[in-house]
């Protein structure tokens, strides 16, 4: 199925990813294998476990899953900032990113918790 016609939450999720990945190579070699590689982790799992939320009946554990990866995700880009790894504006930009994916990610486990 192409991008454009996948749920909006996938087609953020991959232009997170798209964005992630150039920008965290260039972080210092002192950085890699710790911080960027669980950013780049937590990020991957997080689009492995909406990806899993929509194709299994598990849709709740994985969403809830989904929602711990990204909390991670916030957690690592902070630290990069903190640690002067991103710039304010590329700070400022991805959080816009994660926030909204973040959003999508709620709207998401708020439908699953509905009652009809």
């Amino acid at each position: 199925m192409s991008l454009e016609r996948q749920s909006p939450i996938f087609v953020r999720t991959y232009d997170l990813l798209q964005w992630l990945l150039p920008h965290t190579r260039s972080w210092p070699r002192s950085y890699r294998f710790t911080l960027t590689q669980e950013l780049i982790r937590s990020a991957l799992r997080f689009q492995e476990r909406i990806l899993e939320a929509a194709l299994t009946s598990d849709t709740a554990r994985r969403l809830e899953q989904a929602d711990v990866e990204l909390a991670k995700v916030r957690l690592y880009l902070r630290m990069g900032y903190d640690l002067h790894l991103l710039s304010p504006g590329q700070y400022a930009h991805v959080s816009d990113m994660i926030g909204h994916v973040g959003r999508l990610l709620g709207a998401w486990r708020g439908q699953r918790n509905a009652t009809p």
